[in-house]
């Protein structure tokens, strides 16, 4: 598609904080849309509020425009499908990302209450990939739930056997303390009312279950370097919150969960994307030409949407933005991908 494609004006909508509900702000910066050439032209501002810290687009996307700003090409809907082609190819890419996403995913479910059934519910499930591979963990019996609101997401996700709600996390009608685990693998950033969002976890978990909540950190080394404009984690215009550890921590506690740990793991896809922004970003002020032969560098060298593919030159980048993630975690404390471990009290 062309720019020409591309829709200007969209609707937005201005916001108040969402942790505190102050309007009192600072600009950080501006940006838009890199990744997809679909969607929007529009510029957006990146606000902080100045009585708690918190960091949203303001104005955002109206919710009427997410079929503009997650078009039917975005990458998460797709990931199921590309999961089964990988899976006949002797991918060494493929191996390491599903060795790293086992673990992980056994280590949510050790979470969790002991049962002879563990009820699972993945927000923002896409096409059912993480449910998929809940369900493969060995070590327990999964029940495996999802919610998105992407019709043909929500299709692919129920054939491949699980059981889909189709809306907003907000509004879908949910069984309350029905679930021992929720995750949400980088959605409450995408939410119109994150907080609400986090409520709403509290309100489907089993006193004792766990909301599993991975959000991009503002905090990190790479957003505070490149936050003027580049940071990956922006995701313009589709990231509308974003916290740091002692943002999310107090918003967590307002809405009844105890926070249990906030763990750090390397985020290539954030590296990828700050890299494709500031290649992009060199087609300023040059000819259509010129312009048009660094947006094809800066989409071949690091892809916004196929960056999941297994191929030699994704698993150079993929290897080489891992390995940095681990040394600034070894030298800060932290990456830019937080995984926040949040329970349910038993007695709630």
């Amino acid at each position: 598609m062309t720019q020409a494609q591309m829709k200007a004006n969209i609707a937005k909508v201005e916001v108040a904080c969402n942790s505190c509900g102050s309007t009192e702000t600072s600009f950080i910066t501006n940006g838009e849309e890199h990744e997809y050439d679909n969607t929007t032209s529009d510029v957006f501002n990146v606000v902080q509020c100045t009585k708690c810290g918190l960091i949203y687009l303001n104005p955002r996307p109206d919710v009427s425009e997410l079929k503009t700003i997650y078009p039917a090409n975005y990458y998460a809907y797709s990931l199921q499908d590309k999961n089964v082609e990988a899976e006949n190819k002797s991918s060494l890419l493929y191996r390491a990302r599903k060795f790293v996403y086992m673990s992980r995913l056994t280590k949510a479910l050790d979470l969790c209450r002991p049962a002879a059934l563990l009820k699972v519910l993945d927000v923002g499930c896409a096409d059912g990939r993480a449910l998929t591979w809940y369900k493969n963990v060995e070590k327990y019996k999964v029940e495996t739930y999802g919610v998105d609101f992407d019709p043909i997401a929500v299709a692919k996700a129920r054939a491949a056997g699980h059981t889909v709600y189709q809306g907003r996390f907000e509004d879908v009608d949910i069984e309350d303390r029905a679930f021992d685990l929720v995750v949400a693998t980088h959605v409450i950033e995408h939410v119109a009312d994150p907080k609400g969002f986090a409520a709403r976890a509290f309100a489907v978990l089993r006193p004792g279950g766990v909301f599993l909540c991975e959000t991009p950190n503002a905090g990190s080394f790479d957003a505070k370097m490149f936050g003027q404009q580049h940071w990956g984690g922006y995701h313009f215009p589709r990231h509308w919150v974003l916290y740091n550890p002692e943002s999310i921590a107090a918003m967590a506690r307002s809405v009844g969960f105890e926070v249990e740990s906030i763990n750090y793991h390397p985020a290539p896809a954030f590296w990828n994307w700050t890299c494709h922004s500031i290649i992009k970003s060199w087609a300023k002020g040059k000819s259509e030409k010129d312009a048009a032969e660094i947006k094809k560098m800066a989409d071949s060298v690091f892809p916004p949407v196929d960056f999941q593919q297994n191929n030699l030159k994704n698993l150079f980048f993929v290897s080489a933005f891992t390995a940095l993630d681990i040394g600034i975690k070894l030298l800060t404390g932290s990456t830019s991908n937080m995984a926040v471990v949040l329970r349910r009290p038993d007695q709630s």
